[in-house]
């Protein structure tokens, strides 16, 4: 289930006593919301560089030349929902007897990882679909800050959701 640079990495991180109950992999979903959203901002910058480019050209290449990084920032965005999916497919989802952790690779390659600290009132509830996946969404314990104030933070497209939230309401 884990590659061998996931468990080299794992080594490294886990505390002492700590040992894995759960690991598992999301289920990798492609027309999420988020990506969606973010093919219409490309459909959108990519309109923008293309009348960009219709008047530069004729006036000065060097001019067109400077709508590059938009047509490259407007790939990016149409990509979205595959490149994110492949990240999906990449993770690792970690429950130990201490914390529940995501295991990332990162923009260079090198795994990331985030955790949170097994606390009561750490699951504030979860969602089950048709497959037995779903999205656990962590309560104020586990909450981030970002410009809009603090908003809740969970996983998403965790296989077999019941018996990992379970697990997570039993520590």
């Amino acid at each position: 289930m884990m590659t061998l640079p996931e468990q080299q990495y794992l080594q490294k991180v886990l505390r002492s006593g700590e040992e894995i109950r759960w690991s598992g992999r999301p289920v990798p979903q492609l027309w999420t919301v988020d990506a969606v959203m973010a093919m219409m901002g490309g459909v959108v910058s990519l309109a923008v560089a293309i009348g960009w480019l219709c008047f530069a050209w004729p006036r000065s290449w060097e001019l067109a030349l400077c709508s590059l990084p938009v047509w490259a920032g407007s790939l990016m965005l149409l990509s979205a929902p595959w490149r994110w999916c492949h990240r999906q497919k990449r993770s690792l989802l970690l429950l130990t007897n201490q914390r529940v952790m995501v295991v990332a690779p990162g923009w260079s390659g090198r795994l990331q990882m985030d955790g949170w600290t097994l606390k009561p009132g750490l699951l504030k509830r979860y969602t089950v679909q048709e497959d037995g996946s779903g999205d656990l969404i962590f309560g104020y314990n586990a909450q981030i800050r970002s410009r809009w104030g603090k908003v809740p933070f969970g996983l998403q497209s965790v296989p077999d959701i019941e018996y990992v939230a379970r697990l997570i309401q039993d520590s």
